[in-house]
């Protein structure tokens, strides 16, 4: 993969000109990236919470900060190219095989600022019922390298971070619209978890 330290400046470069298509996107990776395609249908959330950029940032990007609000275990790398590894039910699929993010790499991180990841969006089987996204064969759910990609910014707040959440990379088909619907109503329920974690940790702090 060819990763570079610097995004463009990262600040600087807000818009990305698509490499595969004529479609504008705001992804700070993309063209850096193999595999990966604006496809148009993008997951886009913005939330407030009550923490600081840093502490914002530490809890989408270590174990400790994941398990505080998004998953019971996780495995989380330090550098670009390091796993991003989420596990959702731990005791019964300990590699995330099923129902995580086994594969998963950081993309790209400015600590306190930006943070880049892969993603998947299929289960691996029904277990998980309506806790989990569409079920999809082995050979969609784990294509490599893996199609969708979530972006994250942590911007200064008066009340603490203002955090814009991108989510890239569905394709067209039932199959995938119905995992894009899904993860919109599940990554807002993160966010809101990530919410309710920053405002307990405001008034512990008083």
């Amino acid at each position: 993969m060819n990763m570079r330290r610097t995004l463009c400046g990262l600040a600087a470069c807000a818009f990305i000109a698509n490499a595969w298509s004529a479609v504008a996107s705001e992804s700070r990776v993309l063209e850096l990236t193999q595999g990966k395609k604006d496809s148009g249908h993008t997951i886009r959330i913005e939330k407030s919470v009550a923490c600081t950029p840093q502490r914002t940032f530490a809890l989408w990007s270590t174990d400790e900060g994941v398990q505080a609000f998004f998953a019971p275990a996780s495995r989380i790398g330090r550098a670009a190219g390091d796993e991003y590894t989420i596990l959702f039910s731990p005791a019964a699929d300990p590699e995330g095989l099923s129902h995580g993010t086994k594969g998963a790499r950081i993309l790209a991180k400015s600590p306190d600022r930006f943070l880049a990841f892969e993603w998947i969006t299929f289960a691996g089987d029904a277990a998980l019922g309506r806790n989990a996204p569409p079920v999809a064969a082995a050979s969609i759910r784990n294509e490599s390298p893996l199609p969708t990609w979530v972006e994250i910014d942590f911007l200064p707040a008066d009340a603490g971070t203002r955090i814009v959440f991108r989510h890239y990379g569905f394709r067209d088909g039932e199959l995938w619209s119905a995992s894009q619907a899904w993860f919109t109503g599940a990554w807002q329920q993160v966010l809101d978890g990530l919410a309710a974690v920053c405002g307990r940790e405001k008034v512990a702090k008083r």
